[in-house]
């Protein structure tokens, strides 16, 4: 079909539709009539709608409750329309039902178009006390409320004295009325109004009034068990008259020692100047953390006790004690005695913390230890050191290097004159000690011998000799002694074998130990014994050449004739050479 003719049909069919005729008309009306007539109209108009003013019930609202009601009159906070929320028929139940975390009593009071206070207190922490809810100093929803003052500090500030805290509470006084210790002025003190408090008979306000600001402070009834309780050490009616007055309960003093650390630095009597009294510093006006001694051993002892108790005493005495104490300046002990020329009394030591002796040889062993105990006592004592010299031995360094005897030179070649000061130098019993403790570089022996202008016998290497030589005063008669060695840390050796062995090994040990002994070689008839020469290759025997045979001559120092056969010889020194062509 082409598209004319499909354009032709759907026109013919549009033109069919609209020529159709509706449905017919129904047979019978719809629903049948009504019996009779509608209701008649109402002879008037009806009321007009009333308006809805609430139930007059509670609810919560804003975190408190209100009346559901319209605003403006008491307790009420406008009216609910939404029926999900919960109404009530009292403000207790409200707070129960939707504030239970707040104090009932807090909640109800609270609610409402008045707030109002509890009349309950709460704790203010910050100024250790409880304050009362009500008009100007309302608590807030998150204070804890108690019935009353006591009850609010005991329980919700633990912390703090409840005396003070009641004191301070809401409606009371601001003072405790009761006294507490005061450490400054080591007095009681009451805590309370100078002007406004009635005190006791015989308290002074003036003195005795001051608030307290320590909240954990330790109250008392009185200034009697204050003073027990806080200064038991000063005298109980001394502190009570302090407290309450201001003044000192007498006006002679109590004669007891006192520690006048201000002015004199020692111990004196609380009495006036010049009274019958020995020892007095004055009479004190307070004394208030004064501590008394019924001794002047017993003050000396407590307040004093870095010093000797008797230096202590002396002070307070003005008398001297006697007793010795050291002087670095002059290595030597004095005397704490009035200081006098040609005498030991030195005074009173400058540091009264300085140590004191009962005699001088107890100073010079605990403060002079490195001196001789009898030059520090004769000094000490004396003034000088003795003339004589003390007998014992020291390291004379500078002039013999070795040790001598200190004593008059002239009396023994032992000694080295007498030590005029003895400062630093150890004395010792004898040379040995002496050589030991301060020479140990060398022999003691030698050292020894030295000291008393000797020898000691022992042998020491000469190098340069091909020997080793004796200790011993070198003479034409005794060519082996080489004197003292000349090198003083040279090791010594008892005998010339022990000698050439240990420092001359490659040499003959025969011809070296001769040489060192006897200053001469070993004698012409040799040792017998078998030794290599060189020069030929073969081992020979050490006896003269011209005894024929075996003999090779004369063994030389430096060839050691050691081997008593001449396959010995051979085996030890010709391996590689048959025996046959090994001697001759």
């Amino acid at each position: 079909m082409t598209a004319s003719s499909l354009f032709t049909l759907v026109i013919a069919l549009i033109s069919l539709s609209e020529t159709v005729a509706t449905s017919a008309p129904t047979m019978k009306p719809t629903n049948a009539p009504t019996k009779k007539p509608t209701s008649s109209p109402t002879k008037k108009p009806t009321n007009a709608p009333t308006v809805y003013v609430g139930t007059n019930k509670w609810y919560m609202k804003d975190q408190l409750c209100g009346k559901d009601c319209a605003t403006g009159t008491e307790d009420c906070i406008g009216v609910v329309r939404d029926n999900w929320v919960t109404l009530y028929d009292t403000v207790a139940a409200c707070c129960a039902g939707k504030l239970s975390y707040l104090d009932p009593s807090y909640c109800a009071a609270r609610s409402g178009t008045t707030p109002a206070g509890t009349n309950k207190f709460y704790p203010d922490s910050q100024n250790g006390r409880c304050v009362k809810d009500e008009t100007g100093t309302l608590a807030k929803n998150t204070d804890k409320l108690y019935a009353d003052a006591a009850t609010c500090c005991s329980t919700g500030l633990g912390w703090v004295n409840s005396d003070f805290c009641e004191s301070r509470s809401t409606g009371e006084s601001g003072f405790a009325d009761k006294w507490y210790v005061d450490y400054d002025s080591m007095t009681c003190k009451n805590d309370c109004n100078a002007t406004a408090t009635t005190l006791p008979s015989g308290v002074n306000a003036t003195a005795a009034c001051e608030e307290n600001e320590d909240r954990s402070i330790t109250y008392y009834d009185t200034a009697a068990t204050c003073c027990a309780g806080k200064l038991a050490w000063i005298p109980s009616a001394t502190c009570q008259a302090v407290s309450a007055t201001g003044a000192a309960a007498t006006s002679t003093g109590t004669a007891k020692y006192y520690a006048d650390y201000a002015s004199s630095g020692k111990c004196v009597q609380d009495c006036a100047v010049g009274s019958s009294q020995p020892f007095c510093g004055g009479i004190l006006t307070n004394v208030a953390g004064v501590q008394l001694f019924d001794t002047v051993e017993a003050c000396c002892a407590s307040k004093f006790g870095w010093m000797d108790g008797d230096l202590c005493k002396s002070k307070t005495t003005g008398t001297a004690t006697n007793k010795w104490y050291v002087n670095y300046q002059d290595n030597a002990c004095v005397q704490d005695c009035t200081a006098a020329a040609n005498s030991p009394c030195d005074g009173s030591p400058p540091d009264s913390s300085t140590q004191l002796f009962s005699n001088a040889a107890a100073c010079c062993t605990a403060k002079l230890g490195w001196l001789d105990s009898t030059t520090c006592v004769s000094v000490s004592t004396t003034g000088s050191a003795s003339t004589t010299g003390t007998n014992k031995w020291y390291a004379d360094y500078a002039s013999s290097g070795t040790c001598k005897v200190d004593c008059v030179v002239a009396s023994s070649s032992n000694c080295g004159g007498v030590l005029s000061n003895t400062a630093g130098i150890t004395l010792y019993d004898n040379a040995n000690a002496c050589c030991a403790a301060k020479f140990g570089w060398q022999d003691t022996s030698v050292c020894a011998a030295r000291a008393t202008g000797g020898y000691s016998g022992k042998f020491y290497v000469s190098y340069q000799d091909n020997a080793c030589l004796k200790d011993c005063a070198v003479a034409t008669a005794n060519p082996e002694c080489g004197g003292n060695p000349s090198d003083l840390s040279t090791q010594m050796f008892s005998t010339g074998a022990a000698c050439c062995a240990a420092k001359l090994g490659w040499l003959n040990q025969a011809t070296c130990t001769s040489l060192s002994t006897t200053g001469a070689a070993t004698s012409s008839t040799g040792s017998q014994k078998w030794y290599v020469d060189w020069s030929i290759s073969k081992c020979v025997k050490d006896c003269p050449a011209a005894n024929g045979g075996s003999c090779g001559g004369l063994a030389e120092s430096w060839e050691p004739a050691e081997f008593t056969s001449s396959s010995a010889c051979c085996s030890a020194k010709l391996s590689w050479k048959p025996v046959s062509d090994c001697s001759i």
